[in-house]
């Protein structure tokens, strides 16, 4: 058997009508696709700008086309699927792209979940250049969903044929939302299911119709929930649900209204949101301000409130043992001004306004096996959602009030800002893999002296319970199998400071070690060559991950670590950064005694000769 045997058949079909700048670019994304079955179609509406001379040029690798006038998009496309023989079909639009792998990966999902009608993803936008100025992050719809106007990536959709069939051909008398409209007629028969990857772009310009014509979406939103209202199944949602679908057909129209330069009308609109379902409208309240400051002309402070989602620009995640300086990395990091602070999202007591999806373990391992809700939940995070009512909901305390004040402040201000985020958390080190390949992180590393490690937990009184990695089947799976007895023992001397952190820093420098010659482009550093020349290494590290070292950076720094700061922090202020970086090294020779050190050696020696030498155990 071939390999394209061993792959069902795609198809592919691509629209087109006088979009010649564009479409050589969409035909290339098809074709260079790794996928070993396909078939590409192109159904051409008659173009006069060179459209076709583009299409020629790839014609001995597209399956069939044809240039000809035709009734629209869904006419068009009507006409491909009718040809297309694929047992998934899906199209691409002739100003979008695909990003490599995506039908490969769209695939694998189909195959993996047959109960599934069709899967879709994350979406950039592009501009007309291809820059990417917004990724659109979504979660598993629900019909309701859909009734509700939450819209799918159209470019990331694909399709199983038997469903589409059964779902019947794109309505011509829709123009604009003719895919949400069949996204609800294949979601009556079959699951659809999301997947937190990137899979293709869609390209903004003046001549796309949902900036060109982006007054007519919210028009045909409301046909379709008259036409739903009518339709099995579907009738049954709208008239339970009636305030909330009109709602999301409102802020629908809203959305595009404004778009289309009409910000009158889209607060009207987002009134309309209010009066019928309060929670649509409150995460939009930056559109309605912005909406506001147009209508009164006050376009230089535009900028402020315009939101791009800043998920494009790779977050940075500072992670290695706790107690390891993670939080000063980060803090220094975070000096210039271009990034926002986000500490510990995987914290057992992480702030639920932080990061919305409960957190059972210290040291939670994430992977794509037991992922679940991370996906989103991080998604909204990288993107500086606040999730301020569940934050609300959790409050203790006038000190949670605090911490919520301190976190709304980072969120908003990053957000205006449109600041690239950084989040600081230790417990993320065993899935830094996840991280970069799901959220698209470039990571850090910080790695501590064992001793200087040891010594700050046994200075804390702070013990580790060693269960909390021992219930994790999948950590213990891929990383720490060959630590279980060790840990099993550790669990009977929960006294024992000694023990415990020294284990916990040789289980951690182990997996290190061992991502680090997986994923050499991750930044894996000492806290000791950070401390002794701090100017210099932060200028490096901050060329290394893209960000601008400025004269506030540089202050910021200074500041932080200059021999002025104290050698040592109370226990009421253990999370102080500004400290005498270089003689801070040599606090834990002062902490233990000369048995302790050598015990942790001992305990350790298996594990830190990869970063430390003899000479780093001596004073």
């Amino acid at each position: 058997m071939s390999d394209a045997e061993r792959w069902p058949l795609v198809s592919i079909i691509t629209p087109s009508y006088n979009q010649a700048e564009y479409l050589e670019e969409t035909i290339r994304s098809v074709l260079e696709q790794d996928y070993p079955n396909l078939e590409y179609l192109v159904v051409d509406g008659g173009s006069t700008d060179g459209s076709v001379d583009v299409i020629r040029k790839y014609a001995d690798r597209i399956d069939w086309w044809v240039s000809e006038p035709d009734k629209g998009q869904a006419d068009a496309l009507n006409k491909g699927m009718a040809r297309a023989k694929g047992e998934i079909v899906a199209w691409l639009n002739s100003d979008d792209i695909y990003r490599p792998g995506a039908i490969k990966r769209a695939v694998e999902v189909l195959r993996a979940e047959p109960e599934v009608g069709m899967v879709y993803a994350r979406l950039d936008s592009i501009d007309r250049g291809g820059e990417v100025f917004n990724t659109i992050h979504y979660r598993n719809f629900d019909l309701l969903d859909l009734l509700s106007f939450r819209i799918i990536g159209q470019p990331t959709v694909f399709m199983r044929r038997a469903v589409l069939e059964q779902a019947g051909a794109l309505d011509a008398s829709y123009n604009y939302l003719l895919d949400h409209h069949l996204w609800l007629r294949m979601a009556r028969l079959a699951p659809m299911k999301y997947v937190p990857e990137t899979w293709a772009a869609a390209r903004h310009h003046a001549s796309a119709k949902n900036v060109a014509q982006a007054a007519r979406f919210g028009e045909e939103a409301f046909r379709i929930l008259d036409w739903a209202a009518e339709e099995p199944l579907l009738g049954e949602l709208v008239a339970a649900n009636r305030r909330r679908v009109r709602a999301g057909a409102h802020r629908l129209d809203a959305r595009y209204l404004l778009d289309g330069g009409e910000p009158r009308l889209a607060l009207k609109a987002y009134g309309r949101v209010l009066r019928n379902y309060p929670p649509y409208v409150f995460p939009h309240w930056h559109r309605m301000l912005y909406a506001l400051l147009s209508l009164l002309r006050l376009g230089w402070l535009l900028p402020l409130v315009r939101r791009r989602r800043i998920h494009s620009r790779k977050p940075i995640l500072v992670t290695g043992p706790h107690r390891s300086g993670t939080t000063w990395v980060g803090r220094m990091l975070a000096a210039g001004g271009d990034l926002a602070y986000v500490s510990e999202p995987l914290n057992v007591l992480h702030r639920q306004g932080v990061m919305d999806a409960p957190v059972h373990h210290w040291y939670t391992y994430v992977c794509q096996e037991n992922e679940a809700q991370y996906p989103e939940a991080f998604a909204a995070t990288l993107n500086l959602d606040y999730k301020t009512g569940r934050e609300l909901r959790s409050l203790r305390s006038l000190k949670d009030l605090g911490r919520m004040a301190r976190d709304f402040s980072i969120f908003t201000v990053g957000r205006i800002g449109q600041r690239r985020v950084l989040l600081k958390d230790p417990f993320a080190v065993f899935s830094t893999e996840w991280f970069a390949d799901r959220l698209g992180c470039q990571i850090v590393i910080v790695l501590r002296h064992p001793a200087a490690f040891v010594s700050s937990l046994k200075r804390l009184e702070w013990p580790f319970d060693f269960e909390d990695l021992l219930d994790q089947p999948l950590l213990m799976r891929d990383w720490l199998e060959p630590f279980r007895a060790e840990m099993e023992k550790a669990v009977q001397h929960p006294e024992d400071l000694i023990l415990q952190g020294s284990l916990l820093w040789s289980m951690i420098a182990s997996v290190v070690q061992q991502i680090q010659a997986r994923r050499p482009e991750f930044h894996v550093l000492r806290h000791e060559d950070l401390s002794l020349a701090p100017l210099q290494r932060f200028e490096k590290l901050y060329a290394e991950l893209e960000l601008p070292f400025t004269t506030r950076a540089e202050a910021g720094i200074r500041s932080a670590t200059s021999a002025e700061n104290p050698e040592e922090v109370s226990l009421s202020s253990i999370y102080a950064t500004n400290l005498d970086s270089a003689a801070n090294l040599q606090n834990w020779r002062q902490r233990l005694d000369e048995d302790e050190v050598n015990r942790i050696r001992t305990l350790t020696k298996a594990h830190w000769g990869q970063y430390y030498g003899d000479q780093d155990w001596t004073p």
